[in-house]
């Protein structure tokens, strides 16, 4: 079972181990006494994880703290020989075996839950930003890609509290796996507030329009779901003194694509109050109408107990979840527990569906693994374990 828990902020413990497995069930006793069931085991994740199938879909949204997702269940405990008495005979000289747990192969994604996403390009000042006006202590240092992995800091406003993501600097192409990649972009999600933070330093050799140009151009390609988001740019480093001219190239690009430009220095706090003011009420409007596409989806794939007969390599497979497990919880050592399968297997509609299917006499019937003769008789045919191949 998957768990959400606060104590986990990344995924980084499943690159070092891979296989998780729950403990096994104890086995029954004299006098009709039961085994003991499995502990169960319970793998904590950072809140936000997607769960995903091999196939790549969505079977889980692990979002608020405390939120479960199993992700295999255990096997049902065999009957002893005293509760098949019904169906087997007074004194049924055979148990059923345990079913075996299930399996299952997952990929797991972490979008961090943030109210705010901070983007930038390298060395623009996001840490410093995030760690100013919150609790995040991320390393700042004076060389790009500084930050490998995105920060989560609250920060405590005159009314309500909330999360900002700093996500690390992205490079132009960086939707294309270019950079960082889509491994940070994908953090941005859940964000209902983006703010774009260009460098207005003289010395950087950048551009700062420019700048602004590429990022939302990178956040459009990623996903046009992001358009669709609230959007504000802040100007750093305007300590710096940048040419007057550079400023209003800012200012003009900001008008032309509707956003808010605030003008700050992270370093002497100048302009800050203004920023996380405005953060603030939009955060607040956006908790009284979500943004499209920020609801979380749940949902865990519906396992259907049906039958089906398909030819393959020459034989008749038979699948389904009820068949295969009376075949994988019999003593194939014990004749008596043989001839109950058989009965079962009668019962359940096997040598029916294998007849329908165009089986003749003498073909080979696969169920979970084990094959059988198809052998007809008076009453229609069947698979019984008197043809049993292997």
């Amino acid at each position: 079972m998957l768990v959400a828990s606060t104590g986990r902020a990344t995924l980084s413990e499943f690159n070092r181990k891979r296989h998780y497995k729950a403990g096994r069930g104890g086995r029954a006793g004299p006098n009709n006494r039961k085994g003991a069931a499995g502990d169960e085991l319970v793998v904590p994740v950072p809140p936000g994880t997607v769960v995903m199938d091999e196939d790549g879909m969505v079977i889980a949204d692990l979002v608020e703290p405390g939120q479960r997702f199993v992700a295999a269940v255990g096997g049902r405990g065999g009957s002893g020989n005293a509760s098949l008495k019904a169906e087997a005979g007074p004194l049924p000289r055979f148990a059923e075996k345990g079913e075996a747990g299930r399996s299952a192969k997952l990929r797991l994604e972490l979008k961090l839950v943030a109210d705010v996403a901070i983007v930038g390009f390298p060395n623009a000042g996001k840490s410093s930003l995030i760690s100013r006006v919150s609790g995040a202590r991320p390393k700042v240092a004076q060389y790009p890609f500084t930050t490998t992995e995105p920060n989560l800091g609250t920060v405590e406003g005159e009314d309500i509290d909330y999360v900002l993501t700093d996500v690390p600097g992205l490079i132009e192409g960086a939707h294309l796996g270019k950079g960082m990649g889509v491994g940070f972009l994908r953090h941005i999600e859940r964000a209902s507030i983006i703010v774009f933070l260009v460098d207005m330093s003289p010395v950087s050799g950048r551009r700062p329009v420019d700048d602004l140009v590429v990022l939302e151009s990178e956040l459009r390609e990623f996903s046009a779901q992001l358009e669709e988001r609230r959007r504000v740019v802040a100007a750093n480093k305007m300590d710096l003194s940048p040419a007057p001219e550079v400023m209003e190239a800012v200012r003009e690009e900001c008008r032309r694509r509707g956003l808010e430009v605030f003008p700050l220095s992270v370093a002497t706090g100048e302009g800050l109050g203004a920023l996380m003011e405005a953060l603030e009420e939009m955060v607040k409007e956006v908790r009284e109408s979500p943004t499209a596409g920020a609801e979380v989806v749940y949902a865990v794939p519906v396992e259907e107990d049906m039958m089906n007969v398909e030819r393959e390599h020459g034989r008749f497979v038979v699948r389904g979840r009820r068949v295969e497990r009376l075949v994988n919880m019999t003593d194939w050592d014990n004749d008596d527990a043989l001839a109950y399968l058989a009965g079962k297997l009668r019962g359940a509609g096997v040598e029916d569906a294998v007849a329908r299917a165009g089986a003749m006499p003498g073909d080979e019937v696969e169920i979970a693994g084990r094959v059988f003769e198809f052998i007809p008789d008076e009453g229609g045919g069947g698979a019984g374990p008197q043809g049993l191949l292997a």
